[in-house]
């Protein structure tokens, strides 16, 4: 059953329970001390400074850890009981939970050492099963404070990980739950308005080359193609989560592989202010992304060259690594790549090259709006490209 909303600890209000909770456990064995062999005065205080200042934690975890084990080694000759090592043997833990390692795994093996000294030294330098049985058990404590601490780091990295892995799995099932709808969009809708536009303008043109004037439900209709086509390249936008021109970010793109033991080379003519079709910009930077990919995971190389040119009439994308270039074969990436290529009236490369391995993909640019005689003139080829 789960507690209700306000009532579980947390934070400030945790972190005041828990000093408390070894507050009591210090007091307490200081007063069985206190009943039995008497205490001095500064044992009390050194009992109640660990807990004390452990509410610190969270801003000074390695200032809590040195105050804490001063005190244990402070209270050793006073023999207080095993209680008394509880603020210490915490800190130990929260230190390593906080990523002090280097630190916290020098201050426990000082300790061992100093605690098997100690032990040999107060036996006459005999080597005895109580020697040994008294130092293990302590050290074995604070070992196990060092192994808790990084076990309960370790989990909590892997969760966090495991949440950042869902929701990226989540948005990415957005995106492509996006894609997919514009892309059924695309072929559902594209070729049918792109028909009746060219379909409109040859009649117009035909109209007024004969010298008629064209009926208005046909300038109509084709100021409506042209309408519906560009708002229909909008909603395609939109769905896509476009930000700007996707290649423009080519070279954060190529940063996240750098780490990876990759030299990456990249010339991008493309920015934020050149002027390129969304679909163009949206294919280029899909295949970068994949052929970047392929090269990390399969080429063997470790540099790779990415080059993004503009011409007046297409784009062209040029992906080379260093790596093998044996035989190909197409899969998932590849395919995707020729599919997005071929969409768009373009053309794919795949194999080796100059550099080695080389994915080049030409993508053309569409034509601009013509003047009618123009649009009359390309109707045919018009027709065909949009089946």
């Amino acid at each position: 059953m789960s507690n209700p909303p306000g009532t579980r600890l947390s934070g400030r209000r945790l972190d005041l329970v828990v000093a408390a909770i070894m507050l009591a456990d210090t007091l307490l064995s200081g007063a069985a001390k206190a009943l039995g062999d008497g205490l001095p005065w500064f044992g009390w205080a050194l009992l109640a400074l660990g807990p004390s200042v452990f509410p610190l934690w969270r801003r000074y975890p390695r200032g809590v850890m040195l105050v804490n084990v001063a005190v244990l080694v402070l209270l050793g000759p006073l023999e207080v009981g095993p209680l008394s090592a509880v603020p210490a043997l915490v800190a130990i833990a929260v230190a390593m939970y906080r990523g002090h390692r280097k630190l916290t795994v020098g201050l426990v093996l000082l300790l061992s050492s100093a605690t098997m000294y100690g032990n040999w030294h107060a036996a006459g330098y005999q080597l005895t099963g109580a020697v040994m049985e008294q130092s293990m058990l302590v050290i074995g404590w604070l070992h196990v404070a060092l192994i808790s601490g990084e076990s309960r780091r370790q989990r909590d990295a892997y969760m966090a990980e495991a949440e950042h892995t869902r929701e990226e799995a989540v948005k990415r099932k957005a995106a492509d739950e996006r894609v997919r709808i514009a892309r059924e969009l695309h072929d559902s809708l594209t070729h049918s308005i792109s028909v009746i536009r060219v379909q409109a303008g040859v009649a117009l043109h035909l109209a007024r080359k004969r010298g008629e004037d064209p009926p208005p439900a046909l300038v109509a209709v084709e100021e409506a193609a042209k309408d519906a086509t560009r708002e229909l390249r909008e909603t395609l936008t939109m769905l896509r989560d476009d930000d700007g021109h996707r290649l423009s970010r080519v070279a954060s793109l190529a940063d996240r592989y750098r780490g990876l033991g990759f030299t990456i080379e990249v010339a991008c003519e493309v920015d934020d202010t050149t002027a390129l079709d969304e679909e163009i910009d949206h294919a280029a930077y899909r295949i970068v992304q994949e052929a970047l990919t392929n090269a990390v995971r399969h080429s063997g190389g470790d540099r790779v060259r990415v080059r993004v040119h503009r011409s007046e009439d297409a784009l062209t994308v040029e992906v080379a690594d260093n790596g093998g270039a044996g035989r190909v074969v197409p899969g998932r990436g590849l395919t995707g790549m020729r599919e997005r290529v071929d969409a768009l009236g373009g053309d794919l490369t795949v194999g080796p090259g100059e550099y080695g391995f080389t994915v080049s993909a030409r993508l053309p640019f569409p034509p601009n709006e013509a003047p009618i005689p123009q649009q009359a003139a390309a109707a045919e080829p018009a027709v065909e490209r949009a089946r």
